[in-house]
């Protein structure tokens, strides 16, 4: 197993790291002084790094991507940045079940996606557990589960601000975690669709859209109502067009624009 497992992912440590990246501090004996931490934590954020799409390179010759450099400057945007990281973290369709991004992949898009439209949109942490562990995650290692719950509701060093999942204040023996949609920004959002656009596709349906593995809905626990709106604010910007009517329900994007041009524009706007 992977000893990033141990570490649970943390935004704003990810942050310093990739400060201290930016400014050429790639060496570990550096990067344990400027940041306090031992070796194995900061071996285990660099993968974290990489899931994020920050960080390219080996450790000693790393360097930031236009994305890394993009999180650095829209840092104090939590309605960019959070949504941001949290989309690399989920969209990953390739998961291998050692690797940390599994656990935040599998608890969105196949048990709270699950849940999050019931009248009851709760589950205990046990449930979740063995739900996970049903879907294939190592049941000798629940604290991997706990750790990607934690980075999901702490408002402190996680995605917790989102409130996509919130712990229940329920008295209970055992945590409990609520289920809730977010409304991506619009430009978070046609990053994310020009992101996953394959080179050779010409429109997208919005039923996929909305409700495809590692789509934008569902990633985000949104309903079909509020694809649709999102969908219109993306198109409002001129990064979209919307096809309706005539048996068409998709978009297209607009090739003047690239997904480094969406960065440039949150950049502007943070």
């Amino acid at each position: 197993m992977h000893s990033k497992q141990g570490f649970r992912f943390e935004l704003d440590y990810s942050l310093m790291l990739l400060k201290n990246i930016h400014e050429g501090n790639t060496n570990k004996d550096i990067l344990k002084d400027v940041t306090g931490a031992g070796e194995n934590r900061i071996i285990a954020f660099y993968d974290w790094l990489k899931y994020i799409g920050s960080i390219e390179g080996n450790q000693n010759e790393s360097k930031l991507t236009k994305l890394g450099e993009t999180y650095l400057k829209i840092q104090e945007n939590d309605d960019f940045i959070e949504p941001l990281m949290l989309y690399h973290l989920l969209r990953n369709p390739d998961l291998e079940k050692n690797d940390g991004h599994y656990y935040f992949s599998t608890l969105i898009n196949e048990i709270f996606f699950n849940i999050v439209f019931d009248y009851e949109n709760k589950k205990s942490s046990e449930v979740i557990k063995k739900e996970m562990f049903k879907l294939g995650a190592e049941e000798k290692y629940p604290n991997f589960i706990t750790g990607a719950l934690t980075s999901l509701t702490d408002s402190q060093s996680g995605f917790g601000k989102l409130g996509i999942i919130e712990k229940s204040d329920q008295n209970s023996k055992t945590d409990v975690y609520e289920a809730h949609s977010y409304w991506v920004e619009p430009l978070v959002g046609a990053y994310i669709l020009y992101d996953m656009w394959e080179e050779s596709r010409a429109a997208m349906s919005i039923d996929n859209i909305a409700y495809d593995k590692y789509n934008l809905g569902r990633m985000f626990l949104m309903d079909r109502e509020a694809v649709e709106e999102v969908l219109e604010e993306i198109k409002a910007l001129g990064l979209i067009t919307v096809e309706k009517g005539a048996g068409l329900n998709q978009i297209r994007i607009n090739d003047k624009y690239t997904k480094e041009d969406i960065l440039e524009m949150m950049v502007k706007e943070a």
